[in-house]
């Protein structure tokens, strides 16, 4: 049996195992890039040299220090506390509540991973929804559509972007020229789409709704009774200071001549020596299991692509694309948005990066990665098995939805795999075909 066809079954039955939840997912990755290198060399077509040529350096260091800025950030309270703001200001009005839900979702998305914005704004949703006899899910499901949309506006908004960046070595404002326009078209769209085809019941909030609802979110947050306005002062400075140092930063790396990921890890850094982080909690402050699962990741698509498996994926897009750029730009576009359902968008996106840099060559620019970034986001938005935060999400409603009296479940509230279909693939096309029209307009 040929290189090819082994690595590509075993990456496929890992992926298998992952996605089913049967094994850790970082340990697995870790495990499969070892047995990738052990077939590698046995072989003669891999090798540790290429293996560690393989890994994106880059990605991880930005992954590792943003991961600490959220993680203080939350543990400050601030989301708490903002949101809490956010829903006594709507008033009880229905479409503005989902407006700034979904807004709220989209600019913490622009600089924090999907999975810490939505673990934030899904228990808000809940207790509003249920305040107002809103559809819980609708909102929800738009709220994580939007995250993906702010990860995919950004270098730094979520790890798609994190690879992309790293192997096309491109910079923050790079990305903020490239995909914040069509992402705030798309997100316009999205609104639309949700307004149209799933209007709400506006009501009232009374006042003691009002403070049912802050004193829950109150209770959340991780900073609880222990301060008045629910915030840790010494958190939140340190949290933001760092942030918006980070930001400046990397607006001007471009010019210093610097990388982001090098800034971003330095920001950890500080993160980890001034955060006053749990000993026990720092593995998941830095998403230790993220960055294990990455690691492997890329080893093994580094293998993959020894083994040839990835050329012969570049060559089926450049013939499917018959010579022509834009005609190439769409294939990888929409090969990205069928593949990363079901490999999910982190995956999909290491898998893909190396077809993405040999089509580079062939069509230089830009536009191949914001091609294969506005594939993934679609794909990621059309199945929950799409986003990190898909499945997550799923789980936090069902056990929300279980352990509520018969009596107060409201219609609407379901939340699963198949009725998320429903939101997600007409959104997907949506996103798809909008895409489609800024790479026509950009090649």
């Amino acid at each position: 049996m040929s290189p090819a066809v082994v690595t590509l079954v075993l990456f496929a039955l890992l992926f298998v195992l992952v996605q089913r939840d049967l094994v850790d997912r970082g340990l697995a990755m870790i495990g499969g890039a070892a047995l990738f290198l052990l077939i590698g060399t046995t072989q003669g077509f891999y090798s540790m040299k290429l293996a560690f040529s393989a890994i994106y350096f880059d990605a991880l260091a930005l992954l590792f220090g943003m991961s600490l800025i959220s993680n203080c950030l939350f543990r400050s309270g601030i989301f708490h506390h903002l949101a809490c703001r956010f829903v006594a200001y709507s008033r009880g009005n229905a479409l503005l509540i989902m407006v700034l839900l979904t807004l709220s979702t989209y600019l913490l998305s622009l600089a924090f991973t999907n999975l810490s914005v939505m673990l934030i704004m899904v228990p808000l949703t809940l207790i509003v929804c249920r305040a107002l006899a809103m559809e819980p899910a609708v909102v929800v499901a738009a709220e994580l559509i939007t995250s993906n949309l702010g990860g995919a506006s950004t270098l730094v908004g979520d790890f798609p972007n994190m690879i992309i960046g790293a192997a096309a070595r491109l910079h923050f404002d790079d990305f903020i020229g490239g995909m914040m326009v069509p992402c705030l078209v798309l997100l316009a769209a999205l609104l639309f789409f949700f307004q149209q085809r799933f209007p709400m019941v506006s009501g009232k909030i009374s006042p003691e709704d009002l403070a049912t609802i802050q004193s829950t979110m109150k209770a959340r947050s991780p900073v609880g009774s222990r301060s008045p306005d629910g915030l840790d002062p010494y958190l939140l400075r340190l949290g933001l200071s760092v942030f918006a140092m980070t930001l400046f930063s990397f607006l001007l790396a471009q010019l210093l001549g610097v990388r982001p990921a090098l800034l971003s890890f330095m920001a950890g850094l500080i993160i980890l020596a001034l955060g006053r982080i749990p000993l026990q909690e720092v593995f998941a402050a830095v998403s230790g299991g993220d960055l294990l699962f990455f690691l492997g990741l890329f080893i093994m698509v580094g293998g993959l692509q020894a083994a040839g498996v990835l050329g012969g994926v570049h060559d089926m897009i450049v013939a499917l694309g018959n010579g022509n750029a834009t005609l190439s730009l769409l294939v990888l576009m929409w090969v990205a948005a069928l593949l990363t359902p079901f490999l999910n968008a982190g995956p999909s996106t290491a898998f893909l990066v190396p077809v993405a840099q040999a089509m580079n060559v062939t069509f230089p620019g830009s536009a191949v990665w914001w091609s294969l970034s506005l594939g993934i986001l679609a794909g990621s938005s059309a199945a929950l098995s799409g986003a990190t935060a898909g499945p997550v999400v799923a789980s936090v409603m069902a056990n929300d939805h279980r352990s509520l009296p018969q009596a107060v479940h409201l219609a609407g509230e379901r939340f699963d795999f198949r009725s998320y279909l429903q939101w997600g693939v007409p959104v997907a096309a949506i996103f798809l075909g909008i895409s489609s029209l800024y790479i026509l307009v950009i090649t």
